[in-house]
């Protein structure tokens, strides 16, 4: 493992976890939750669902499909992060829905669950985290019930814009990249993801890709949020400077902070795949 990593399993999570990440998961959620919660539903999210929530990071996702299901379903909320279910935990006490949530800490690898358990599954951004991400969608295809559903959703870093600041978005993009060779993962891999989803037999997904773009609001400072709870690694892997990381950050502020300038933050391809 890279040195400033933290691991998630066998691989390497460079952002941060539990209390530290809450604000910029909520922005997360704020900039890509409508199109998640559409695709849920569209993928037969509904009372009685037997669902899991896999990589639920602080529980937003895992709250709005608890609402749901209702009390005639199941929602399994899990995470490799013990810091990540503590915050989610406090996160739903205060939400009131039923069923509870049932949180586990495991791994997206092996997870544990029995096969063919769960009527939907839910992925978002975590695949782009892990050395092997067929590896998790093999098990994630083992725990659905024939018939079941995938919801799974993923970045394209690359497609990242800032017109006004296009050199220095592109910057971060390449460090970004640079990062992620060195660790092993690939933060372009939602355009890999609906062909590997078909190689692990599911039927032909359906793919959506949301492209979110803002001239006001703080959904324009995601990407710099991200980047910034990266530069301890991307410092420590060599790929940047840390004064010149904090003066580009500076500059996407400023530009976050302009009405005048558009930015868009990573697209994110998505699939609805059933077994």
């Amino acid at each position: 493992m890279a040195e400033g990593a933290k691991g998630t399993a066998t691989d390497v999570y460079i952002l941060a976890a539990g209390d530290a990440a809450a604000e910029r998961l909520r922005l997360l959620d704020k900039v890509y939750g409508a199109a998640t919660r559409q695709m849920l539903l569209d993928a037969g999210l509904c009372a009685e669902t037997r669902g899991l929530d896999l990589a639920c990071g602080i529980g937003v996702v895992s709250c709005f499909m608890a609402g749901v299901i209702g009390n005639k379903g199941s929602l399994v909320a899990a995470d490799v992060n013990p810091d990540q279910l503590v915050v989610a935990k406090s996160h739903c006490a205060k939400c009131e829905h039923d069923p509870p949530i049932e949180y586990i800490e495991t791994s997206a690898y092996e997870t544990g669950l029995p096969s063919d358990s769960f009527d939907l599954i839910h992925i978002r951004f975590l695949l782009c985290h892990l050395n092997e991400p067929v590896r998790a969608l093999r098990e994630v295809y083992r725990l659905l019930k024939p018939g079941g559903a995938l919801v799974c959703q993923d970045i394209r870093i690359s497609s990242a814009f800032c017109a006004q600041e296009k050199e220095i978005f592109e910057r971060s993009i390449r460090d970004a990249h640079a990062t992620g060779d060195l660790l092993g993962v690939n933060y372009d891999y939602g355009v890999q993801m609906p062909l590997d989803v078909v190689k692990m037999g599911f039927k032909m997904p359906e793919v959506r890709f949301i492209q979110p773009a803002y001239l006001r609001g703080p959904e324009k400072r995601l990407w710099e949020f991200t980047c910034r709870e990266a530069l301890p690694t991307i410092v420590r892997t060599g790929v940047g400077n840390e004064d010149e990381l904090n003066e580009r950050f500076e500059r996407m502020r400023l530009a976050a902070e302009d009405e005048h300038t558009l930015i868009g933050q990573w697209g994110m391809p998505s699939v609805i795949a059933v077994k």
